[in-house]
């Protein structure tokens, strides 16, 4: 009875830390920037990873520039959140530049950027070439705020 009991609870507490450690693998957002453009490339990668830590500022905030660590960081949940909502009612036909036989729109030389959210089952990405506050709103909005929690600006990308 006793070997039971032991086996069906190493069996619950397995499950539990299964659950737990999941959390931290399947959720993130990801900005990704990349001109080739500029001599020896241009390549920033930030990552959001939210935490199951009690701390004040739970998500962990990563940033690699040209392949190297830079810098990491936190922020909190409520500021992940934010970002999370913006982009995830975004589509990706939302920030197309406008096209017309009588107007041509691009944006010079703004190199590659791009949003990638995981959550649960939830994956979706948006990229643009350039970027814009006036073509890109709400993608624009998510980017500022990416830079914003790891301590950079929009002209660090421009």
């Amino acid at each position: 009875m006793m070997k039971i009991i032991i086996s069906t609870y190493i069996v619950f507490c397995s499950l539990l830390i299964s659950c737990v450690s999941k959390k931290n693998t399947e959720e993130y957002i990801q900005f990704k920037h990349e001109n080739v453009m500029v001599i020896k490339g241009d390549k920033l990668i930030i990552t959001l990873i939210p935490t199951i830590s009690k701390r004040k500022k739970s998500v962990i905030v990563k940033t690699l520039k040209n392949n190297e660590p830079y810098d990491n960081k936190r922020i909190t949940y409520a500021e992940y959140e934010k970002i999370y909502k913006l982009v995830l009612k975004t589509s990706q036909k939302d920030i197309e530049l406008p096209q017309s036989p009588n107007k041509l729109v691009s944006i010079v030389d703004g190199g590659n950027n791009s949003i990638i959210i995981k959550k649960d089952s939830i994956e979706k990405k948006l990229s643009t070439h350039g970027i814009s506050k006036e073509y890109h709103r709400n993608f624009f909005e998510a980017v500022e705020l990416i830079l914003k929690s790891a301590k950079l600006t929009v002209n660090d990308i421009n």
